[in-house]
């Protein structure tokens, strides 16, 4: 199989060397799309996309540029040019999943993006193929493993989000703009797409509600840590009376479920069935090596005529919604809060008063919480899982 990737990032750098490191698949990368020069493949670089969507010698495009345009349009040309195509770009997926698979379908070729979702960890492909013989009525978990390194390092060091923030950074985990991890919009994307899969309707990722970590504090740690808690960054999508709901928020985890086992740059992904009960995924989410091995598979799986992700099929779309989901929040702000909220409150701190709510919509909650921010308040919210 000859292949072309579009990108020579991290992901695209780790599926170059993994086709060379097991060449007995016989997976040849032949040409790479990039924005600047690479002296690994200097021989193989090209600037114009064109040079790759008309190789009738290429069977096979790796988009791993990430990002929604030009990918999105590349990726279209590709799969109307009959060449398959393997992808681990969740926000393109997310925004086009359900042109993506219609086009992939009419021309006669595979798309496949295992590494979408969970980086190394087979969560997509096992997700599809549960819906052959089941129902996934929920899903979700810890999607993203910058937010899971700083969770754990602010639990385990008593550190301030700022401080944590930076060393993430430094350490390579977080971007030098981590507005898309913080704010649980990677996570967003993600989710959405998982939905995708799922219930085989597109969910509008902007519809997805969605509170991150940008506002935690020590203090709010400590308490947690006084509660015997654990938080994370959850993304979880479940089916309710009117269709399905979809959200991500912080989310607080006593010491005996997966989720607060799963520490660093880890994540766990789980979903449950109504025959087969709960399954969970654990593994490394991101990363060179995860991310290329799931890409890896796909091509293989590709190469020898078949993939998961044939299964998958999209009729029409939803919109997501958090008013049906109800749990207990700690809420934490310098706001007055609104009548009924409030079961019991757990004292002051520098940034406002803590508090333990009573059963709350997910919808209500994150109003609330954006509300206040957006007036200047302070507020962090996480929910009693």
């Amino acid at each position: 199989m000859k292949i072309a990737l579009l990108g020579f990032g991290t992901v695209g750098k780790g599926t170059y060397e993994l086709s060379l490191l097991r060449s007995e698949h016989g997976i040849e990368v032949t040409r790479v799309f990039v924005r600047r020069d690479h002296k690994r493949v200097l021989d193989l670089q090209t600037y114009d996309i064109n040079d790759i969507i008309s190789d009738p010698s290429i069977d096979t495009v790796v988009e791993v540029m990430g990002g929604d345009e030009p990918a999105f349009s590349y990726v279209k040309a590709a799969l109307r040019a009959k060449k398959n195509v393997v992808t681990a770009n969740k926000l393109m997926l997310s925004l086009h999943y359900e042109e993506l698979i219609s086009l992939a379908r009419e021309n006669g070729v595979h798309i496949a993006f295992s590494a979408a979702v969970g980086g190394g960890i087979p969560f997509l492909a096992s997700l599809l193929r549960v819906g052959r013989v089941d129902t996934v009525d929920s899903l979700g978990g810890i999607m993203n493993g910058t937010t899971n390194y700083i969770l754990t390092a602010m639990q385990q060091e008593g550190a301030d989000f700022v401080e944590t923030l930076k060393k993430a950074q430094q350490m390579g985990y977080a971007e030098a703009d981590p507005t898309a991890d913080i704010d649980g919009l990677d996570v967003r994307a993600k989710l959405a797409l998982s939905v995708d899969v799922a219930f085989g309707k597109m969910a509008d990722p902007a519809a997805v509600p969605a509170l991150g970590i940008r506002h935690i504090s020590a203090e709010d740690v400590a308490i947690f840590k006084q509660l015997g808690l654990i938080c994370r960054l959850i993304g979880k999508a479940e089916r309710t009376v009117k269709g399905a709901a979809a959200y991500v928020e912080p989310a607080l985890f006593g010491q005996d479920v997966p989720e607060a086992g799963v520490n660093g740059t880890g994540n766990v992904i789980s979903y449950r069935c109504r025959r087969l009960g709960m399954q969970n995924f654990f593994g490394l989410g991101a990363g060179m090596n995860p991310t290329a091995s799931a890409v890896m598979h796909d091509l293989i799986d590709i190469s020898l005529g078949f993939s998961a992700f044939d299964l998958a099929a999209c009729k029409g779309s939803f919109v997501p919604d958090a008013a049906e989901s109800v749990h207990g929040y700690y809420l934490r702000t310098d706001a007055p809060v609104p009548a009924g909220f409030v079961s019991r409150t757990l004292g002051e701190t520098a940034e406002g008063t803590a508090y333990i709510t009573t059963t709350l919509s997910v919808e209500a909650m994150h109003a609330f919480v954006n509300e206040t921010l957006a007036k200047g308040g302070k507020a962090f919210a996480a929910a009693l899982a």
